[in-house]
């Protein structure tokens, strides 16, 4: 009776250990772009409540934007807008924050050519953080990066509609070697003009010339022939309609891949995030996406993604939640020292209108003409979060976000570096992404302890 008893107490503790046990939450914290350049000044440490809070998600994700360099690696001969060179003695303050992922794709990430790209990936291997977005072809650049923790496992991948096509990575097939580049989603626009607009258009390029051999090579079959009722002028597609404007969409075989690529990393992780970087937007604002990002980005969420993180403009914009998961469609920046950089090529120089071999500090003194102009004239470049994403079973119970503010207007050794809002800074942030998330159906609370929490419809 006694052995009885005691079996039958082992299976009600089991039962209600499976019943009422503890829910295990998996937790994410995220960053935005980081564009990191120079070391730490003298005496500076990453503030303890910031590193505190990107601390307590499990996976730590952030965008990598720039390129480990020893100095060996050659310019490409265009850049993201600036050749993000990051020193390799650099890398180790950017991950004192405690990230242990990052993505790699964005209009930086061939700044220095294909030695820069392999640079970077064996200066992240080396470091032991995990890391995706680039690789050696395209197989590599767009599979997804994991991290296992006690809660379960995170996936995430990284991608980016701004490049240079030869930052494209190419599939290796049975018949050809893959390209060394970066993920990517290839995106279309095309403008509507009304019919007087549109007999302007082509009246402009009958007397300038300016489609030139395009019938030619449309004979030849070297270009396709234009969609019916469109007309392209100098390279954009136009089309007769009532009303004027624009639309974009995504390549349709990009989407199509990526989506595929989102799947399979569901299938093999408890959570999916994906770091997507866009630098197009809508119509005359930097705050307002792309109509293609906002379709690529419910859709990712769509195909399994539990999360997306947008960047790319520098700026904050708004959260929409898409059948329960978050889409951040731009955190802004997280280290934004694109006014440091250590060196320019020639090519950076020549542009601005100084000598060949200036140094860094004369060429970017000339491209702001005296720190008057460029993005670090501009508050709003300084004003971040840094999300919580709560995941239980694989559903997104909660979003929490830091304020964050990068020093503005302060001194160079500091400006540009993150630390947690003040009262000022944080209500700034607060109203902003208020008034940006509002179209998508998104509150944001602000809680007693300063700490903003978004919530969907």
């Amino acid at each position: 009776m006694k052995r009885i008893t005691l079996l039958m107490s082992a299976c009600v503790l089991t039962l209600a250990g499976s019943v009422f046990g503890a829910v295990k939450t998996l937790t994410i914290t995220s960053a935005g772009d980081a564009f990191m350049v120079q070391k730490f000044p003298d005496g500076f440490s990453v503030a303890p409540e910031l590193k505190a809070w990107i601390a307590s998600g499990d996976a730590r994700l952030v965008n990598f934007e720039a390129v480990v360099n020893d100095g060996t690696c050659p310019p490409a001969a265009w850049s993201g807008g600036t050749w993000a060179v990051m020193r390799p003695d650099v890398l180790p303050d950017l991950l004192a924050f405690g990230f242990n992922g990052c993505g790699c794709s964005n209009n930086h990430s061939l700044d220095y050519s294909k030695e820069g790209l392999f640079m970077t990936i064996t200066a992240l291997d080396k470091a032991g953080i995990q890391h995706c977005g680039t690789g050696k072809d395209l197989q590599e650049a767009s599979a997804p990066a994991f991290i296992d923790t006690p809660n379960g496992r995170v996936a995430f991948i990284s991608v980016n509609s701004e490049y240079h096509p030869d930052a494209k990575a190419g599939l290796t097939t049975a018949l050809s070697p893959g390209r060394p580049g970066l993920n990517f989603i290839n995106w279309k626009k095309k403008y509507y003009v009304t019919p007087e607009h549109m007999a302007i258009l082509k009246d402009i390029a009958a007397a300038t010339m300016l489609n030139g051999s395009r019938a030619l090579d449309q004979a030849a079959g070297f270009t396709a022939p234009d969609a019916p009722g469109t007309f392209v002028f100098g390279g954009i597609v136009f089309e007769e309609a009532e009303k004027e404007g624009r639309i974009s969409w995504c390549d349709p075989n990009d989407l199509k891949r990526l989506k595929s690529d989102i799947a399979a990393a569901r299938a093999k992780a408890d959570a999916v995030v994906v770091l997507a970087h866009s630098h197009s937007i809508r119509a005359t604002r930097y705050c307002e996406p792309d109509y293609y990002f906002e379709t690529f980005c419910r859709a990712a969420i769509d195909s399994g993604a539990t999360a997306v993180i947008g960047g790319g403009t520098h700026q904050l914009k708004g959260i929409e939640f898409h059948n329960g998961c978050p889409i951040f469609y731009s955190l802004g920046d997280f280290v934004f020292q694109n006014s440091v950089t250590p060196s320019v090529p020639p090519d950076f120089c020549e542009k601005y209108g100084v000598p060949l071999d200036s140094t860094a500090e004369v060429a970017l003194n000339a491209r702001s003409k005296g720190g008057k102009v460029g993005l670090h004239t501009d508050r709003a470049n300084f004003l971040s979060v840094v999300p919580k994403i709560e995941v239980v079973d694989g559903k997104v119970v909660r979003v929490t976000m830091m304020p964050i503010e990068l020093h503005y207007a302060h001194d160079w050794s500091v400006n540009g570096l993150p630390r947690p809002a003040d009262a000022k800074a944080s209500a700034d942030i607060e109203k902003a992404l208020s008034a940006l998330s509002a179209e998508y159906g998104t509150s944001i609370v602000r809680l007693d302890d300063g700490i903003l929490e978004a919530k969907g419809k």
